[in-house]
């Protein structure tokens, strides 16, 4: 007797593929901006305004090492800028330059058009739960990172 083919859950493909395309967006913005995909992971976390190096590594699971040398390559590259933290001034914080902010804009850009629209064209019912969905899966992926 065989076995029944294993039919993965729908939201589960539908998940695994999204990520697919995120990440091959995201290789192709990394080649259009010359860095590492690391260095654009970083850069993503700066979207919510300056951070420490050690929070950097912190939450890219890198070593203080490796982060020295990506935050010297986007400083090089000008794309980030090191300032001092104006309360303690033994902080430094790592920010996105201007200019970057308008070359993230270009890159992704027409992706945030393409999901702005496709939001507007479904009912309000239907996005909030694509939203809800969206999120508890992370949040249950995320869980599941922390366990290990």
């Amino acid at each position: 007797m065989t076995e029944p083919a294993f039919v993965p859950d729908p939201l589960l493909v539908a998940v695994r593929r999204l990520g697919t395309v995120l990440d091959r967006f995201d290789d192709a913005v990394a080649r259009q901006l010359g860095v590492h995909r690391t260095d654009l992971r970083a850069m993503h976390l700066l979207e919510t305004g300056p951070v420490t190096a050690g929070a950097i590594a912190a939450r890219l699971e890198l070593t203080t090492g490796t982060v020295t040398a990506l935050i010297a390559r986007l400083v090089n590259a000008g794309l980030v800028a090191r300032t001092v933290d104006p309360v303690d001034r033994r902080v430094v914080r790592i920010e996105l330059r201007p200019e970057t902010w308008q070359k993230l804009a270009s890159a992704y850009g027409p992706a945030g058009r393409e999901v702005s629209e496709y939001s507007a064209s479904i009912s309000t019912l239907r996005r909030n739960h694509s939203v809800t969905a969206l999120h508890d899966v992370a949040q249950r992926l995320e869980q599941l990172l922390a366990d290990r």
